[in-house]
């Protein structure tokens, strides 16, 4: 039985949500034998689905949107018709067969997809039997019902945060609900190692033991996001050097892909490939 992990963050922009999932996805696939789905929950363009899936997608507000991706498991899902072995089915292989991503919803009004909450924990269940790991990226905050679902039926939370101090204040002094109960990982996204809110005076300030990781803002990175260029940019430094420009960026991204394995009590070690 695998396990579905949501990327969330507790306030809209800035903190880097989608872009940590799209490269945590990347480098699990490319390290890990584990099979891993990648999916979203956003109305409207998304970063995981347009950093791997090129112009794979049709135009919005199909008519046939129930034929495609999420769309597909919520219809199969309410006719208690979903089983594990029919979400590969609808879902787009991107990375040597490691990894496969779900396209979004195309149905024409918000309020319809946002019903999908109903059959949210049936699809998390679903998606456990078929994969080692399912990466969902969800809209921030809480005010969002979908959102809400997925983060209740998630067994882990990556929460991504970045170097403000009155987001990080807020974030420790009054810890979010949603979280209550809940495993999950602090992640700091478009890291800067420069300030002084580096990892360790994070962890000192807020005198927190909650495993705390960085993904450094990477200019190179984010440009293979925006031309689609996302699997080929981590397989040409799969191997990368002490040396090489992107190594402290690589290494974080590891740490990170490895801190998710032992976070759900996992060994990395029993899934990562041969070098």
């Amino acid at each position: 039985m695998g396990n579905v992990i949501a990327f969330w963050s507790p306030c809209h922009g800035q903190t880097g949500s989608s872009s940590n999932m799209v490269a945590t996805a990347a480098v699990m696939a490319m390290d890990y034998v584990s099979h891993t789905l990648a999916a979203h929950t956003h109305y409207g363009i998304s970063m995981v689905e347009n950093a791997f899936l090129r112009s794979w997608r049709g135009g919005s507000g199909s008519a046939s949107y129930s034929a495609q991706g999420i769309d597909s498991l919520e219809t199969l899902a309410r006719s208690k018709q979903l089983s594990s072995s029919m979400i590969k089915d609808y879902a787009v292989p991107v990375f040597s067969g490691s990894l496969d991503v779900l396209a979004g919803t195309q149905k024409p009004e918000e309020d319809l997809f946002l019903k999908m909450h109903e059959v949210t924990d049936s699809i998390c269940q679903s998606a456990r039997s078929a994969y080692d790991l399912t990466m969902i990226d969800v809209t921030s905050g809480t005010r969002n019902v979908l959102t809400n679902a997925v983060l209740e039926s998630a067994d882990m939370v990556v929460v991504s945060l970045n170097q403000n101090m009155a987001l990080l204040r807020e974030f420790f002094d009054h810890p979010p609900a949603v979280l209550e109960g809940k495993t999950f990982i602090i992640v700091l996204g478009q890291y800067d190692a420069g300030s002084r809110l580096t990892l360790t005076n994070i962890r000192r300030l807020f005198k927190t033991r909650i495993p705390m990781f960085a993904v450094p803002h990477n200019s190179g990175y984010m440009d293979a996001c925006n031309e689609q260029k996302v699997v080929e940019f981590f397989l040409k430094r799969k191997h990368i050097q002490a040396a090489q420009p992107d190594y402290a960026f690589m290494q974080e991204i590891r740490r990170l892909t490895r801190g998710i394995y032992q976070s759900l009590a996992i060994d990395p070690n029993m899934y990562e490939k041969e070098a």
